[in-house]
């Protein structure tokens, strides 16, 4: 199994039920087992860190854990929050597409501006908090190159005025990319298909027309939710409304 590192972290609303000290003697005990190929057993223990505490090196293990057990759809799920924590993670995304060529459907890759995985890496960073810290580091910055450059005189006190300018500009673009990158692992905006076969209809409501079919492991992009439905978008721009208990969201 290759693997990413499993920088465990806790994410805001996750109760610490679980101590790390704990968490690592789970983890470590998973990996055994799953290097003994007790795959079962490996998720089990995977699974229970999971739900304290959070890292793209454990949903991508998790994700392993399903494609080896045959569990293709629960595989997904798990490699795409894999890269919601960590974007760009080259490991992740080949598992990904092994994955996707064993569903039926070809229309998996949502729609996204992309310039290849070093951007991902670069944007999404390797944490949650990256761009947080980032956006510290750049307020600390412009507030020392301020005080310094206002005990300057001439050209010393411009040039650091302008570089401490700069500083805030940074820290204000980590602050909106931390605030983004939260969201995003939050309130995830895409689910898969869970059931082997689902009808999308044209309406939120059974014996509504069915505009076409659905099958396992898809990846949808959600929208509005009405009376246990929930609205979706396909990558190649097809719109309907299918049961939200027929998806796990990402």
């Amino acid at each position: 199994m290759r693997s990413i590192a499993f920088a465990l972290c806790l994410l805001p609303g996750i109760v610490p039920a679980m101590d790390r000290a704990t968490a690592d003697s789970l983890v470590a005990r998973a990996t055994a087992a799953y290097t003994q190929g007790d795959h079962a057993g490996a998720l089990a223990l995977f699974d229970s860190v999971y739900q304290h505490w959070r890292s793209a090196g454990l949903a991508y293990a998790i994700g392993n854990c399903h494609f080896k057990l045959d569990q293709v759809p629960e595989a997904i799920v798990s490699y795409e929050r894999a890269l919601l924590l960590e974007p760009g993670a080259e490991d992740v995304k080949a598992n990904l597409e092994l994955a996707r060529q064993r569903t039926m459907d070809r229309v998996n890759e949502l729609p996204t501006f992309r310039l290849g995985g070093s951007w991902d890496r670069w944007l999404g960073g390797r944490d949650v908090d990256q761009w947080a810290r980032r956006g510290l580091w750049g307020w600390s910055l412009a507030f020392v190159i301020a005080a310094l450059a206002l005990l300057s005189r001439g050209t010393l006190r411009t040039v650091g005025l302008s570089i401490a300018g700069t500083c805030i500009l940074f820290a204000l673009l980590s602050v909106g990319l931390a605030a983004r990158r939260l969201r995003a692992v939050e309130h995830p905006a895409a689910g898969i298909v869970m059931q082997p076969r689902v009808d999308v209809r044209s309406e939120p409501r059974e014996g509504a027309t069915t505009l076409f079919l659905l099958h396992s492991g898809t990846k949808v992009s959600l929208g509005a939710e009405r009376s246990g439905w929930v609205e979706v978008t396909l990558a190649n721009g097809n719109v309907g409304w299918m049961p939200a208990a027929a998806l796990q969201v990402i």
